[in-house]
């Protein structure tokens, strides 16, 4: 649940377009939330219309994609409505990463703070990148780029809502 009590849904990809003529569709997905395109995995296609529950029945992985088929819609007519859905999934059915890992949207809004205290900004996107993630902090018309490695992060607490950087040269400027 959020701050408000209403239940969180986490963005894990979206629909794209028809693989063939029957039924399938490429999914792109975002983040760390490949292991969600599995048979069996359910999903909410974020419709105009509202969410639409849909289980995947048939998946396998083409090159940083999936290819999958939704239950009840194993023909290209069923599945040209959700060309470009997002889909989502509720936060409290992602399974627990390990110590020191976090879901992207547990860091979007984190209060991120320099090695001295200061108020750096809010963390407002995660960028993936081939290497490591990129988390990009902004306030006040200003942008810092933090890499999420080790040599950069002190420690984030998701419970006070802030992530302590390390004193790193260059990167933030005074």
């Amino acid at each position: 649940m959020d701050r408000h009590g209403e239940e969180t849904w986490v963005p894990v990809g979206r629909v794209g377009r028809p693989f063939g003529l029957k039924g399938e569709v490429v999914i792109h997905y975002t983040g760390d939330t490949s292991a969600r395109f599995h048979p069996g995995e359910k999903v909410q296609v974020v419709t105009p219309h509202g969410r639409v529950p849909a289980t995947i029945v048939r998946a396998r992985a083409l090159s940083k994609k999936f290819v999958v088929v939704f239950a009840g819609r194993e023909s290209i007519e069923a599945v040209k409505e959700w060309v470009n859905c997002p889909l989502e999934v509720r936060a409290r059915d992602l399974p627990p990463l390990e110590e020191g890992r976090y879901y992207h949207f547990q860091l979007i809004g984190l209060k991120v703070y320099a090695a001295d205290g200061r108020f750096i900004g809010l963390l407002e996107e995660v960028w993936t990148t081939g290497g490591n993630d990129v988390y990009c902090v902004r306030h006040d018309g200003r942008e810092v780029l933090v890499p999420a490695i080790e040599d950069a992060i002190v420690g984030i607490d998701l419970e006070q809502g802030t992530m302590n950087l390390k004193n790193l040269e260059g990167m933030i400027e005074p």
